[in-house]
């Protein structure tokens, strides 16, 4: 059945789903746990570092969940994997307020991470993928804003409620978030394909011919993509920009401190940059569509130059104002690039199982960032190093993403064609 031309397309509704999980859910338990980490290391004890290293390891949870968690998605009842990785999240992060150690938090923390790899990333992904032939990065920005406007949004709240109730209720109350949040939206509008609905992608009747739309459709399967020099390539340089994004931001306050800026200067080039970079998912979403892979990597290749050279001059204010702008458009790309670069390299025929293999790569590389840029400081104490260091791995990052996406046409026509020979 055609998309219909009475009333909103569907697959906007998915993006409305995507936009909440990521609102509630991914804000909650990504951006803004850290909230809770000056009165629960201060109540019971514990150190930051102890308490840090509890966090972390939900995205181990959610490294190790990814590969499975992809197949499953794909080729399983997906509104149901959702829904339990929604509720189990949510009541995880509930149980947060029994906690007495950081052992607790550690345990808990990558069981909700495995929940995390279940509702957040990979299900929106492979949805906007299947819903979308046109407007696919536009969809893709809309739905991961949410995380950027959730955290805005909730973190006054979050904030409120920690210093009048204590730390143990706001985590209940966080807890009940997620699910009130989320899980409507996901029971109601969560659906893997447009065919669930007796419908087609967006974009699918104006494919001008059969072969445009086998195309669409077509790609590699996750042995296919495995050998040959493509993936790989392809994830190098997922991970060299996974460790700039995971090493850049989070020393960003504690630099502009050790230039001369105030504490609360740091903090509003802070918020600048996330504002940027909810501004910057809906830029890079229609570069995407305009340009597709190749366009998006030249233009948050430039965005990312440009604010490295300004972090490197933040002395001056003026500078430091540039940073934040330019630094939130680019670093964007590690929310849309792994989804969006994914289908449109190896293509949709195994998107669920190729994705979650970059995923682990992707989430390993960007935890281990933010120790990178610590051993360049305490080395060199100063973190000009660490950005010229992470300005030239960008810049490779995106040679490797041009070079994966060159290759992409040759690759698929060599297994189209062995596979047809095998036939024959």
């Amino acid at each position: 059945m055609a998309q219909g031309s009475k009333g909103v397309f569907y697959g906007w509704y998915v993006v409305l789903c995507g936009f909440f999980i990521m609102f509630a859910g991914f804000s909650i338990i990504n951006s803004l746990h850290s909230l809770f980490m000056v009165p629960v290391t201060d109540d019971l004890g514990i150190s930051r570092t102890a308490f840090s290293i509890a966090l972390s390891i939900a995205g181990l949870g959610v490294a190790v969940a990814s590969p499975f968690m992809g197949k499953l998605l794909a080729k399983g009842n997906m509104k149901l994997i959702m829904s339990i990785c929604v509720i189990m999240a949510g009541v995880g992060f509930m149980s947060y307020s029994l906690a007495n150690s950081a052992l607790y938090f550690s345990i808990v923390g990558f069981m909700i991470g495995i929940c995390v790899a279940g509702f957040s990333n990979i299900p929106i992904s492979i949805m906007v993928t299947n819903w979308f032939y046109e407007k696919k990065g536009k969809a893709m920005g809309l739905a991961f804003a949410g995380s950027g406007i959730g955290a805005a949004v909730l973190s006054p709240i979050l904030t409120t409620l920690i210093s009048n109730y204590g730390w143990r209720t706001a985590y209940v109350i966080a807890g009940a978030l997620i699910i009130v949040l989320t899980l409507p939206l996901v029971l109601l509008f969560a659906k893997k394909s447009p065919a669930e609905k007796g419908l087609v992608p967006l974009g699918a009747d104006e494919m001008e011919s059969a072969e445009n739309l086998e195309s669409e459709q077509s790609g590699l399967t996750m042995g296919e993509a495995k050998k040959t020099a493509m993936f790989w390539i392809f994830v190098l340089g997922i991970v060299c920009f996974a460790l700039v994004a995971g090493g850049v931001q989070m020393h960003i306050p504690a630099y502009l401190m050790d230039i001369g800026h105030p504490a609360i200067f740091a903090g509003t080039i802070f918020g600048i940059l996330s504002l940027a970079n909810t501004v910057g998912k809906l830029i890079l979403g229609a570069v995407f569509d305009k340009f597709g892979t190749a366009g998006g990597a030249i233009y948050v290749g430039f965005c990312m130059t440009t604010a490295m050279i300004a972090l490197l001059l933040a002395k001056t204010q003026a500078f430091a104002f540039l940073f934040a702008i330019a630094f939130g458009f680019s670093i964007v790309i590690s929310t849309l690039g792994p989804p969006f670069m994914t289908n449109d390299i190896f293509g949709k025929k195994d998107f669920g199982s190729i994705f979650g293999i970059v995923q682990v790569f992707f989430v390993a590389a960007g935890s281990f960032g933010v120790i990178v840029s610590g051993l360049i400081y305490d080395v060199t104490q100063s973190y000009r190093v660490a950005w010229i260091f992470f300005l030239c791995l960008f810049i490779f990052s995106m040679v490797c993403v041009l070079v994966a996406n060159s290759m992409k046409k040759t690759t698929k026509e060599k297994f189209k064609n062995n596979s047809n020979q095998k036939i024959i």
